[in-house]
């Protein structure tokens, strides 16, 4: 079982790298949903890969490129609104792919970025289920591929990236929610 993170010390990070009220209070609503995205990414490796991921970092995001060449873009609306992303390296997304479909495949292609959506789609729609309280919907995936793109989040939110090792290779969810008041 992964950890829970401790919300009250995002809080403190976050608030020392940004004592402004707004971005404050987006930022503790993205450290509101760590939990939940964590355990839901957990979930659905285990469930639909066989694998357990092991978190092995948490930061803060500073630039708007995700950490690897593939990203599959959720977007959240509702009483809150936002982004999750999962990042992946080719080489994770073509062993994903393999778990799912029993097939191997050399490049990333339609049907490699169609299951990387559809394990995102499954780690939103799991977490949107354990955060009731916002009324949340979700987008379709969004696939977007290339060294260097970006991903932009709500105004004044700082996103959180949440990195994982698992027998798929290495991954990371990213996350940026802000309050709708």
């Amino acid at each position: 079982m992964l950890p829970k993170i401790n919300i009250s010390i995002i809080r403190l990070v976050i608030w020392e790298i940004d004592m402004s009220t707004a971005t404050k209070h987006t930022s503790e609503l993205t450290a509101k949903i760590i939990n939940p995205l964590l355990s839901s990414t957990r979930d659905v490796f285990e469930m639909m890969l066989d694998c357990t991921p092991v978190r092995s970092g948490l930061s803060l995001k500073t630039k708007n490129s995700p950490e690897n060449e593939l990203s599959a873009v959720i977007g959240i609306t509702g009483n809150a609104s936002g982004t999750i992303v999962l990042s992946v390296k080719k080489q994770t997304a073509l062993n994903i792919y393999e778990s799912m479909l029993g097939t191997k495949a050399v490049e990333i292609d339609r049907e490699v970025m169609d299951a990387i959506g559809e394990i995102t789609n499954m780690i939103a729609g799991a977490a949107k289920a354990k955060l009731e309280s916002y009324s949340l919907s979700i987008s379709i995936p969004n696939l977007i591929s290339g060294k260097g793109h970006e991903v932009h989040y709500p105004t004044g939110v700082t996103p959180i990236c949440l990195s994982f090792e698992s027998d798929m290779g290495s991954f990371c969810i990213e996350a940026g929610f802000a309050s709708k008041e």
